[in-house]
């Protein structure tokens, strides 16, 4: 696949990390799929819903990456993975990430399926 598919996929899943971003309910809709599920570090389960009316209303909340890994399963169809360090005020959570995205009809890629496990230092991505 492109580099220029990869590198777009690198900066949407960026760009829903950020916190003026995940404030932006537009912009949140426009990023995930109507059949988006998450399954979070807490092990709790989440859909777009959840994700629309919980993201903005976080305060406090930044997050840092390391490299992001993009692998294409078909044209349509990518996984990004990385490693994510989600700091608030006094307390930071490692955990390892894999999010699955699908470009559209209207070739507009949407997250379909993100999952945040806690890194316990066992592996890396």
């Amino acid at each position: 696949m492109s580099a220029d598919a990869a590198a777009e996929l690198e900066r949407l899943e960026r760009e829903l990390l950020r916190p003026e971003v995940r404030a932006d309910r537009a912009r949140v809709d426009a990023l995930l799929d109507d059949d988006f599920l998450e399954i979070g570090a807490s092990g709790a389960v989440f859909g777009k819903a959840h994700a629309l009316e919980a993201l903005p209303e976080e305060r406090g909340v930044a997050f840092g990456t390391g490299p992001m890994r993009v692998h294409f399963v078909t044209a349509e169809v990518a996984r990004v993975n990385y490693a994510a360090v989600r700091r608030t005020e006094g307390d930071e959570r490692r955990s390892l990430r894999s999010s699955w995205w699908r470009r559209e009809a209207d070739g507009h890629w949407r997250m379909v399926f993100h999952q945040g496990t806690p890194d316990t230092g066992a592996g890396t991505i």
